[in-house]
């Protein structure tokens, strides 16, 4: 199995075909994840993914040996999100619309519909907070990090993490309120925040 290699650094840095493969293999969920829920609802998260990427491996030469990298690829992530956060909000203004996400083959419609309203309630609600709150609670609540690999991936002192988790999380909550609210104030059974693959 490819996976089972181990991710050779400086084979991926001489731009070795096999080890960018691996490299692609072994982080793109992660970065897709991590895309979805820093992004919301505002991007096109396959597209920033692959286009994370790009800048990854463009910027291979700026990876310390011996250092994280899932934290390095983090930090292209939200800088590269952050850019299409900016586009995005550009391309809202002039009336230019996304596109639809496709559904979930192995859902009936009603489920689907439902799914989908949790969704868009959890990443509106994200949408609503500060980056560095949305990027602890990301991290933390959905990827389930400790804060210790929270402050480690931000660059971060883990009191740093524990008080914008404290008030990421109080914000997170007032958001998910108010989108409720604005959507009659009846939430489709299922889970609703971190239970729920976004």
């Amino acid at each position: 199995m490819v996976m089972a290699r181990e991710l050779d650094i400086t084979a991926l840095k001489r731009g070795d075909r096999g080890a960018q493969d691996l490299f692609y293999r072994k982080y793109s969920r992660l970065v897709l994840d991590r895309v979805r829920r820093l992004g919301g609802t505002l991007i096109d998260s396959e597209d920033v993914a692959h286009e994370v990427f790009i800048v990854a491996f463009r910027k291979l030469d700026t990876f310390r040996e011996g250092g994280s990298l899932p934290a390095w690829l983090f930090g292209i992530t939200r800088r590269v999100v952050a850019n299409a956060r900016r586009r995005a909000a550009i391309r809202r203004m002039v009336g230019i619309d996304q596109i639809a996400e496709p559904p979930d083959p192995g859902l009936h419609a009603d489920e689907e519909v439902a799914r989908r309203w949790r969704r868009q309630l959890v990443l509106k609600a994200l949408e609503r907070l500060r980056p560095i709150h949305r990027e602890v609670i990301v991290l933390v609540d959905f990827e389930d990090l400790s804060t210790a690999e929270a402050a480690e991936t931000l660059d971060v002192s883990v009191g740093t993490v524990y008080s914008r988790l404290h008030y990421g999380r109080k914000q997170f909550a007032a958001a998910l309120k108010k989108e409720v609210t604005a959507k009659g104030g009846v939430v489709p059974a299922g889970p609703l925040a971190w239970g729920e693959d976004l």
